[in-house]
């Protein structure tokens, strides 16, 4: 079986997707509480069947499983999975802040293979090619991950950091979107990127574009974040903090980064 990812459609979709998108963007929109507390909108719903959509023209279902955000799917079973984030970042998105993004990602066996992220606002688009290297709007990021840090560096942070973390570093910036952090890390516009707590439709796209920089993700402990294990226990969430980054850079940022007790709000 060939496997069921072509970045020319990829990039196509993630475009009209973006076009979608932006229907709704900075508009009076409703938004509803999910389970968890997050909010979701007509457009979350409206991009992800869009995209969804797409998959199944193209592609035969019995060789891939899908996993939306939105709506779930079947996965099990399945050496390759489709993961998909319709708008990462949906309360920036809420607020017409500029940095949400849509988030595309192939699993094999678990783990990330290919991906894309696209910022539709700055039309941003980060991607795997068809063999697995790395690009930003066609250029390579090769050799882009950052290695060390300087005066000018910064952490990509959640906005509740200082409720629940110290973190000895000289400059934090929560941009609201998990995939928006990864592929700025990947593409050396952040030095690293720490997230509380993370699901596989949040990561995906962004775990394969860093990897293929040589990028790693861990647990504060530094154990690896591994999806595979998350699936196999037929979980989504694979639970966090986490923390993404070239591994010198992780290997000496972890010490830097302690645990507090919940602050009130």
């Amino acid at each position: 079986m060939t496997y069921p990812f072509e970045i020319s459609k990829v990039r196509a979709w993630l475009r009209e997707a973006g076009t979608i998108a932006l229907r709704y963007y900075q508009t009076q929109l409703t938004k509803r509480q999910k389970d968890d507390y997050s909010p979701v909108t007509d457009a979350d719903e409206a991009v992800e069947q869009f995209i969804i959509g797409q998959i199944r023209q193209t592609y035969s279902a019995k060789d891939y499983g899908i996993l939306a955000e939105e709506s779930g799917g079947s996965w099990e079973d399945k050496e390759f999975v489709w993961a998909i984030d319709p708008i990462d970042g949906t309360r920036i998105f809420l607020n017409g802040l500029p940095l949400w993004c849509i988030s595309l990602g192939l699993l094999r066996h678990g783990e990330a293979y290919r991906g894309a992220v696209y910022l539709p606002v700055t039309n941003d688009l980060y991607y795997t090619d068809d063999e697995g290297h790395a690009f930003w709007n066609n250029r390579s990021l090769a050799g882009r991950l950052q290695t060390n840090w300087d005066y000018d560096s910064f952490i990509a942070v959640p906005s509740g950091l200082h409720r629940r973390y110290e973190i000895k570093f000289r400059r934090l910036r929560a941009l609201g979107a998990i995939a928006t952090h990864q592929v700025y890390v990947a593409g050396g516009v952040a030095l690293a990127a720490l997230h509380r707590k993370v699901s596989v439709w949040d990561i995906a796209g962004a775990q394969a574009i860093l990897k293929a920089v040589g990028g790693i993700t861990v647990h504060l402990d530094g154990t690896p974040l591994l999806i595979a294990d998350v699936l196999a226990q037929h979980k989504t969430a694979c639970g966090g903090p986490v923390l993404a980054g070239h591994p010198r850079v992780i290997e000496e940022l972890l010490p830097r980064i302690k645990p507090i007790q919940l602050r009130d709000p």
